[in-house]
C-alpha cells in the first residue's frame, strides 16, 4: 500500500513539475497531452476504446472506425473478430426526407 502512495506522490510532484517549469498552464492541459500521446503509441489503446465506444452505441461504426485509426471495413473486421454483431444504422424518417430534398436539389441545380 504504502509502494503506491510513494509512486503516487512522485507523479503528483512530477505534474506539479511540469506545470511550474511552464510546459502546460495546468493539470487538465498536461492530461490532454499524455493521453494523446499514449493513444498515438497504443493502438490496442485506440481499438477498446473505440470498440466500448460502438457497444455503448455513444458513436457510429465510421466515428469508431476513426476513433481505432482505421477504415471502416478494417473495423468491421475486429468487431467480428471479437464476435460482435454490426448495428445496422438507419435514417430516421427526418433524415430520409432531408437526404431526398438534398438529392433534388442538386439534380434540379445540375439541369
Amino acid at each position: 500500500m504504502e509502494y503506491r502512495h510513494a509512486k503516487h506522490s512522485i507523479l503528483d510532484d512530477q505534474i506539479k513539475g511540469l506545470i511550474g517549469a511552464g510546459y502546460y498552464s495546468n493539470k487538465s492541459e498536461l492530461t490532454i497531452d499524455a493521453l494523446q500521446y499514449l493513444f498515438s503509441r497504443r493502438q490496442d489503446l485506440r481499438v477498446a476504446s473505440a470498440v466500448e465506444l460502438y457497444q455503448e452505441e455513444n458513436v457510429t461504426l465510421s466515428r469508431a472506425a476513426e476513433i481505432a485509426g482505421m477504415v471502416s471495413e478494417e473495423f468491421k473486421g475486429v468487431l467480428a473478430e471479437k464476435g460482435l454483431k454490426i448495428k445496422v444504422e438507419s435514417l430516421s424518417d427526418e433524415e430520409f426526407d432531408e437526404g431526398l430534398k438534398l438529392i433534388k436539389d442538386i439534380r434540379e441545380k445540375g439541369k
